[in-house]
């Protein structure tokens, strides 16, 4: 497991026995681009796979979650839909707000 991916940036609650993780109250909060962002219109090869969106936009296929995120697209089957236009953090954004945790 690397440092990008997700799994290192969820919160890990017991909840009724059961173990719940939340991205959204991990430290994805403190993540504020100064660069500025691209726009990027879906196209049909980008829905249900954010990982290869991540590989075309970054090079990387570990930066689809923040991807994701940074847009508050939850559902990839329903949310990533063709003509959608999303936002492009900077991927040097991305990389100092991981080496700032």
């Amino acid at each position: 497991m690397g440092r990008l991916d997700r799994e290192n940036f969820l919160t890990k609650e017991v909840v009724d026995n059961y173990v719940e993780l939340d991205l959204s109250s991990s430290q994805f909060k403190s993540f504020d681009p100064k660069r500025p962002m691209r726009y990027y219109t879906i196209i049909e090869d980008d829905t249900q796979r954010p990982d290869n969106l991540s590989l075309k936009l970054y090079g990387r296929m570990e930066y689809w979650w923040i991807v994701l995120k940074w847009n508050g697209i939850d559902d990839v089957w329903n949310d990533l839909t063709v003509g959608g236009v999303i936002k492009v953090p900077d991927i040097l954004d991305i990389e100092d707000w991981i080496l700032s945790l």
